[in-house]
């Protein structure tokens, strides 16, 4: 029989509780290093350039989207015979989506989608994306139902990673669509509006990261709780 009081107090919980401050403290010291060397030299060292492809904060959040993207993957094909929510469209979607992310995240394909439909025009991608994010939350209500009844904690943790995650990519982009015009109205040194926009870059990856380690977390202990049984029965 599953318990789940000796479940929180495994050591499958307490390491991925030391992983997750682990990273955000790391997370939290790319960012200062990022600042800290715009600030000395002028410019960012290249590995740590959160404004850059191929830095270790896009690889990381490539790591962090492929992790979460194979935990619905792993479940699809290890409860295929199962019918217990949620359903295999819901895994296979989610799946799909966050290794795309990730894929997305290293190649930066949301940039280049204005040379292939050039109507969408320089910001096009941001509203195809945020009707992406959006619409899978929509479509498979019942199995998020379905979680929030039967796994509320882990449902509660990713979905407030996705709320963080969003505020950090799509409002930091909004921002920057709306804000930044104003404040270029405000403060008219060159150095200090580039110093803001590296602020907002440096949030938006911050956020994104945090919102991942959130995200993984949560999917991470889902993951846990749904093989424990299975590996006892």
């Amino acid at each position: 029989m599953f318990d789940l009081n000796n479940f929180q107090k495994s050591p499958y919980q307490k390491t991925l509780n030391f992983l997750l401050v682990g990273f955000i403290i790391f997370e939290l010291l790319l960012v200062i290093i990022y600042l800290g060397s715009i600030l000395i030299s002028g410019k960012s060292y290249p590995l740590f350039d959160m404004n850059s492809q191929m830095n270790i904060s896009s690889l990381l959040q490539a790591l962090h989207l492929l992790i979460i993207g194979l935990i619905p993957l792993i479940l699809l094909f290890k409860e295929w015979h199962s019918q217990i929510p949620p359903s295999h469209w819901f895994k296979l979607t989610f799946a799909l989506l966050l290794i795309y992310g990730a894929i997305d995240e290293v190649f930066k394909i949301h940039l280049q989608l204005k040379n292939w439909i050039p109507w969408l025009g320089e910001r096009g991608w941001l509203q195809i994306y945020i009707i992406i994010f959006i619409m899978p939350l929509i479509v498979f209500y019942s199995d998020l139902q379905f979680l929030w009844r039967s796994y509320r904690r882990e449902t509660f943790l990713a979905l407030l990673g996705m709320l963080i995650f969003a505020i950090g990519g799509f409002g930091a982009e909004i921002f920057k669509d709306i804000a930044q015009p104003l404040l270029s109205l405000l403060f008219t040194q060159d150095f200090l509006m580039s110093f803001i926009e590296n602020i907002r870059i440096a949030f938006e990856e911050l956020f994104e990261l945090i919102g991942e380690n959130l995200i993984a977390y949560g999917f991470l202990l889902f993951l846990g709780k749904r093989l424990v049984p299975i590996r006892g029965s």
